[in-house]
């Protein structure tokens, strides 16, 4: 039997209570995003119609409008003669309130409350009303920016799409009880070619919480690693439970770490912050992964990876500074670096010239183009004694062009993790887009590269050794 939570991310319908027709309004945004795919103007550029982005029936809910891009409106959601999975609710405050029952008397499944200007502004006893209007419909919010689903199309987030780009289908699912740092984290995805299955903004958390959340996306096919911002939680026995319960990696970004900020906590989304000091040690111990904000996704997609049977990792790059910190970034982190065969030395040396520095790192030097990596990864990843591999490339110099990406693409037959290190700017970022869509992992610098593959070995490890408990 299907979750309930599913009815948020796989609905057969939608209804957008608050839908607008103007274009700067959260009404007006959100559902035109549902149906952004096939938006159609007139002669003069405006809006006047528009299909579903996600295949299903958009029903614009307004008592003032009688058509919204094209669509027919209706006054309440009971003049729907159809039934409804997911209603989005962006009316003002003191609105939603009746909202929130008629969506429950139509008998719709689950609802996403926009509106804020509840529990966080010192407005709990609105919020109760909400809950109890709610009944046993499940309710995301209030105070979200909304939910996006990759896979199902399902788009309720009230950014502008140009503005906030959506990230293309992935494994790494992301909860956030901060809807700033959701919509940033997401932007960024985005424009660094990193896949998302799922993202929520939870808000105030006034029925479904981190905990709920967490628990369906630990059973989501798509879903292979969960990331969380956590400001606080209300149950914290509950979230720990499933932590530890957890086969899949989830990482946590926490926020409100000191009792300075714990107060804006309070007011930002109405949840208890707790002890920094407790709440870290209650992930160590359930085997959850903490990070700052800066490594969320240096660490999410590292995930992606094969899972690395010991510390070994070479270094191959093409300019000695950057492998020489990468050597150092290893051994700092407690890796090690891994020795070559004398078979495979002596085949490396048929492949690069004289000048090149047949060791760990491996340096091919400034003019090594295609076919050298294409010649001497598959050496170095055939190796025995290699774990993982860290390719440095510098797209500034001349020899490289983008055929580089499926060299680096096929060397994941081996089953090893492979990572790569790019610095650089629109070009090389643009060759780091195309490779994190191949499900090649890229860092800007070797500390970060070497910071989420140890992390990722640690992660492993720890897992190995509970498993033999």
């Amino acid at each position: 039997m299907p979750s309930d939570i599913d009815y948020f991310f796989n609905p057969s319908s939608i209804a957008v209570i608050g839908a607008s027709r103007n274009p700067k309004k959260f009404g007006h945004i959100i559902f035109r995003n549902l149906n952004n795919d096939a938006v159609k103007t007139d002669a003069e550029g405006v809006i006047r119609s528009a299909s579903s982005v996600f295949g299903k029936k958009v029903f614009p809910v307004n008592p003032k409008a009688e058509e919204i891009l094209g669509k027919k409106c209706y006054k309440h959601i009971s003049d729907i003669g159809e039934p409804v999975d997911l209603a989005v609710i962006v009316v003002p405050a003191e609105s939603v309130v009746q909202s929130v029952a008629e969506c429950r008397e139509k008998g719709v499944k689950a609802a996403v409350i926009i509106t804020s200007g509840f529990a966080e502004a010192g407005n709990a006893a609105g919020e109760e009303a909400v809950k109890k209007a709610a009944g046993s419909m499940r309710v995301v919010g209030p105070n979200v920016i909304g939910i996006y689903d990759a896979y199902s199309g399902v788009d309720t987030v009230f950014n502008l799409r140009h503005r906030q780009q959506r990230p293309r289908p992935g494994n790494i699912a992301f909860i956030s009880q901060s809807g700033a740092f959701g919509s940033a984290a997401l932007d960024l995805a985005s424009f660094d070619g990193i896949g998302i299955s799922k993202f929520v903004s939870l808000g105030n958390m006034a029925d479904v919480n981190e905990t709920d959340m967490l628990s369906y996306l630990l059973s989501d096919e798509k879903t292979g690693v969960i990331c969380m911002y956590v400001e606080g939680s209300k149950d914290y026995r509950a979230l720990y439970g499933k932590l530890k319960s957890s086969r899949k990696p989830v990482i946590v970004v926490k926020a409100g770490k000191t009792s300075q900020t714990r107060k804006a906590v309070a007011s930002h989304t109405a949840s208890m912050a707790g002890e920094s000091r407790i709440f870290s040690g209650m992930l160590r111990q359930s085997g959850a992964l903490e990070t700052d904000a800066e490594s969320l996704f240096d660490m999410a997609k590292i995930f992606s990876q094969p899972v690395m049977r010991n510390s070994r990792v070479h270094v191959v790059t093409d300019g000695g500074g950057f492998g020489i910190l990468a050597a150092d970034a290893l051994v700092q982190n407690g890796m090690r670096l891994s020795k070559l065969s004398d078979k495979a030395v002596a085949k490396i040396r048929g492949c690069v010239p004289s000048y090149a520095t047949v060791s760990n790192p491996l340096d091919l030097t400034g003019d090594a183009d295609n076919a050298r990596y294409k010649s001497v990864l598959p050496l170095v990843l055939g190796d025995k004694n290699v774990d993982a591999l860290l390719v440095i490339l510098l797209m500034q110099i001349s020899s490289l062009d983008s055929d580089i990406v499926e060299v680096l693409a096929s060397q994941r037959r081996f089953g090893k993790p492979v990572i790569v290190c790019m610095a650089g700017g629109e070009y090389t970022n643009l060759h780091r887009k195309m490779l994190e869509e191949k499900g090649i992992p890229t860092y800007s610098y070797p500390e970060r590269a070497v910071s989420a593959l140890a992390g990722m070995y640690r992660y492993q490890k720890m897992k190995r050794l509970r498993s033999q408990e």
